[in-house]
C-alpha cells in the first residue's frame, strides 16, 4: 500500500461513526467471499434473471446483516476481533432473511392487519438488527430519529395539538414495518438496484486508476492558474464526484494531494481545508451518480433517471462556478500564482495515457440520455466497457485480483447506503402508517403563511437540522418525506422541490456545528476542524442561493422553452458572479468598498427571482457597481 493510500485509509477509519475493523486472515477472506458472491448475485439478478422484487431486496439487505457486524465494531473494546455478539447478529440476520423470503408472498395479505406470532417475532428482530447495524455504520443520529417516530406511532394519541394521532399497537406497527411498505420499501429497492450497481461501477473505475486520470486532468487544466492547487481541488472533486457519492470520500481521495499543495503555494491551512471540503461536498451534486439522491428522486417524482441527471447538471456547474470564483478572488487578493509548468502534466499526455478511461462514463451518459436506457442496463454496459477498455493499458488493467478487489470495495462501499436505506424505509413506513407527513406539511404551510420564499427558507433550515450527523441519502429521504409536499402544493416544481431538499441535505456536511466533511479536511491540513467548518460555510454562502434560483426558475433545470433557459442561465451566472464578488469584496482587480459590496449583493439577490422587473433591477445594480468601481480604478491609476 502506498503512503497516499495508507493516509487515505487512516482518515476513512478515523471519521467513521464507530471504528471500522481491519480484519485479517480467515475473517478477511470471509468478507471477500461474501462481497464477491453479493456482486455476482446482483449482476445476475439485475442483468440475467430476476429472483423477484421481494427476494432481491431481502438478499440485498442480508449483505448488510452479514458484513456490518464483521466490519464495524459494536464498541471500542471490540477492536479487530470478531466476537460471539457479532456472530449472533449475523445468525439473526440470516434467520430473518430466510423467514421473509419464505413467508414474504403470504405476508402481503396479512401485514398490518392480521400478522402471525412469527411475523411479530421476526419483524421485531429485523427492526432491532437494523437499528444496531445503523448505529455501527452511521452512528446514533438516525437511530434516535427512528426511535422518536416509533414512539409517535405507538403513543400518538398522547401528543398535543396538531400532532395528535391514533396510537397503534406494537404488533400492528412492527407488522406494517416488516413489509414492502416499510423496511423492504422504495429506499431499499433503489439501493438494491441502481445504487449498488453504480457503486460497483465506481469501484471498477477507481481500480482501473480513473482517479489518477481525474487528478492529472485537473492539474493539466487548472494547475497554472492563480491559486492553482485550489482550483485543481475544485476540478478534481467535480470529476471524482461523477463516480463517488459522499463528501468525506471525496476529501480523503483528492484532499490528501490538493490540500498540502494549496498550503505550499501560499493559502492558509484553514482556507485550503475549507476549499477542499466545499468542493468535495459539491461532488455529491455532480451527475451521473449524485450519491443515491438521483435514483431516489426518480422513484419519488416519477421522472426518468436520465432526465434528472440532465436537470441537475446546470445547478451543479453553478455550484462549482461559485466556489471557483471565491477561490480566484482570494488568490487575486493574496497575489498568488499557479504551479510551475514543469511540475504539471501536459493535457495531451494525460489524454494519451488515460483518455480511454473516459469511455465508460461516455457510454453511461449516452445510454441514459440519448438512448433512454434504464439505469440498470446503462450501469451494466458501463461496467462491461470499463473492463474492456482497462486492458488497453497495463496500468489500468482489471485482472482477476483487481476484479476481486472491486467486488469487495463495491459491496463494502454499499454498506452505509444499505443501512441508511433500510432505516429510511422504517421512517417512510412510519410516516405512511401515522400520516405525520401530512400534519408536518400543514405546519410548514401554516408557519410560512403561504409565502413561497418563507416556505423555502423553513425547508432549508429543517433539512439542515434533520441532516446533522446523517448521510445525505438518509437525510434526503427523511426531509423529503416531511416537507416536499408543502413546497409542491405551493407551486414549486416537483423536481425543483426535491432537488432543493437534496442540495441542503448535502450542504449540511459543511454547515456548523456538525460539518462532518470538514473533519477529514481539517485533519489533513492539521487545523481545527470546527474552524474549517466555519470557513467552509462562509465559502459556500454563494452556493446556498443556487437552490433558491432553480426553485423560482425551473428553467435552470433545463425545463421549459429554450430561449427562457438561455435567459435564466445568463442571469444566474451573472448573479453567482456578483454575489461571489460581493462576498469576496473584490471587483475588476481591486478591493470593493462596503457600500458597493451591498449594492452588488442586492443586485445578485434580485437576479434570483425570475421576472423582467427583478432581473432589470438586479442587472442595473450590478452595472452600477461595475461602473463606479471602474471609475475608481481609473482615478487610482491616474493619481487623480
Amino acid at each position: 500500500m502506498s503512503e497516499s493510500e495508507a493516509s487515505t485509509r487512516a482518515l476513512e477509519l478515523e471519521f467513521e461513526p464507530t471504528r471500522k475493523r481491519s480484519l485479517a486472515g480467515m475473517w478477511a477472506a470471509t468478507v471477500t467471499v461474501i462481497a464477491v458472491l453479493a456482486a455476482a448475485f446482483h449482476i445476475y439478478a439485475l442483468g440475467i434473471s430476476s429472483p423477484g422484487v421481494q427476494n432481491l431486496r431481502a438478499i440485498h439487505l442480508l449483505l448488510g446483516f452479514l458484513l456490518v457486524p464483521l466490519l464495524y465494531a459494536g464498541w471500542k473494546g471490540a477492536k479487530d476481533q470478531v466476537n460471539i455478539v457479532d456472530l449472533g447478529l449475523i445468525a439473526v440476520g440470516m434467520a430473518c432473511t430466510a423467514y421473509y423470503v419464505i413467508e414474504g408472498p403470504n405476508m402481503v395479505w396479512r401485514y398490518g392487519v392480521a400478522p402471525t406470532q412469527w411475523d411479530i417475532v421476526f419483524g421485531t428482530l429485523s427492526i432491532a438488527l437494523i437499528l444496531e447495524i445503523t448505529r455501527r455504520a452511521l452512528g446514533w443520529a438516525l437511530v434516535i430519529v427512528i426511535a422518536v417516530f416509533m414512539a409517535y406511532a405507538m403513543l400518538g394519541s398522547y401528543f398535543p395539538g396538531p400532532l395528535v394521532s391514533r396510537s397503534f399497537s406494537f404488533e400492528r406497527t412492527v407488522s406494517f414495518l416488516f413489509s414492502i411498505d416499510g423496511i423492504y420499501g422504495i429506499p431499499l429497492g433503489v439501493s438494491s438496484t441502481y445504487v449498488y450497481l453504480f457503486i460497483l461501477f465506481g469501484a471498477m473505475l477507481r481500480l482501473s486508476r480513473a482517479g489518477d486520470f481525474y487528478m492529472e486532468l485537473a492539474y493539466a487544466i487548472a494547475g497554472r492558474a492563480r491559486g492553482g492547487p485550489a482550483k485543481v481541488s475544485i476540478f478534481s472533486s467535480a470529476l471524482f464526484g461523477t463516480i463517488s457519492g459522499t463528501g468525506i470520500a471525496n476529501v480523503v481521495t483528492t484532499g490528501t494531494m490538493t490540500i498540502p499543495l494549496m498550503i505550499r503555494t501560499g493559502l492558509k491551512p484553514r482556507f485550503a481545508a475549507a476549499v477542499e471540503a466545499v468542493a468535495s461536498t459539491g461532488g455529491q451534486f455532480m451527475p451521473p451518480v449524485m450519491g443515491a439522491g438521483a435514483f431516489l428522486m426518480a422513484e419519488f417524482v416519477r421522472i426518468p433517471y436520465g432526465s434528472i441527471i440532465v436537470s441537475a447538471t446546470l445547478p451543479a456547474l453553478l455550484f462549482f462556478l461559485s466556489v471557483y470564483l471565491i477561490v480566484d478572488i482570494q488568490a487575486a487578493k493574496q497575489g498568488l500564482k499557479g504551479l510551475p509548468a514543469d511540475e504539471l502534466p501536459k493535457f495531451g499526455a494525460v489524454i494519451k495515457r488515460w483518455g480511454h478511461l473516459a469511455l465508460p462514463l461516455a457510454v453511461l451518459v449516452y445510454m441514459l440520455i440519448v438512448e433512454g436506457s434504464s439505469p440498470i442496463r446503462a450501469a451494466l454496459f458501463a461496467m462491461g466497457t470499463t473492463f474492456i477498455v482497462s486492458w488497453l493499458r497495463v496500468e489500468s488493467r482489471l485482472g482477476f485480483k483487481r476484479l476481486l478487489e472491486a467486488a469487495r470495495d463495491g459491496s463494502t462501499g454499499a454498506l452505509e447506503v444499505i443501512t441508511a436505506c433500510a432505516a429510511a424505509g422504517i421512517i417512510v413506513g412510519l410516516f405512511s402508517l401515522t400520516g405525520i407527513g401530512l400534519r408536518m406539511s400543514g405546519l410548514v404551510v401554516q408557519f410560512s403563511g403561504g409565502i413561497v420564499l418563507v416556505a423555502l427558507i423553513l425547508t432549508a433550515i429543517i433539512t439542515i437540522i434533520l441532516s446533522m450527523g446523517l448521510p445525505a441519502t438518509a437525510a434526503y429521504i427523511v426531509s423529503a418525506a416531511v416537507i416536499a409536499n408543502p413546497l409542491i402544493t405551493m407551486g414549486v416544481d416537483p423536481l425543483a422541490a426535491h432537488l432543493f431538499i437534496f442540495y441542503f441535505a448535502c450542504l449540511s456536511g459543511i454547515t456548523p456545528p456538525v460539518a462532518l466533511v470538514a473533519f477529514p479536511a481539517g485533519s489533513i491540513a492539521g487545523v481545527n476542524p470546527v474552524a474549517v467548518g466555519i470557513t467552509a460555510f462562509r465559502l459556500a454562502l454563494v452556493a446556498f442561493i443556487i437552490p433558491f434560483m432553480f426553485a423560482y426558475a425551473p428553467e435552470l433545470l433545463l425545463r421549459g422553452e429554450w430561449y427562457n433557459v438561455i435567459i435564466v442561465t445568463i442571469t444566474a451566472v451573472i448573479g453567482v458572479w456578483s454575489f461571489a464578488s460581493a462576498m469576496g469584496g473584490w471587483l475588476l482587480g481591486a478591493n470593493l468598498a462596503m457600500w458597493l459590496r451591498l449594492a452588488l449583493g442586492a443586485g445578485a439577490l434580485a437576479l434570483i427571482f425570475p421576472g423582467l422587473v427583478t432581473d432589470a433591477a438586479g442587472l442595473a445594480l450590478v452595472a452600477f457597481a461595475c461602473i463606479v468601481q471602474s471609475l475608481a480604478n481609473r482615478r487610482t491609476a491616474t493619481g487623480v
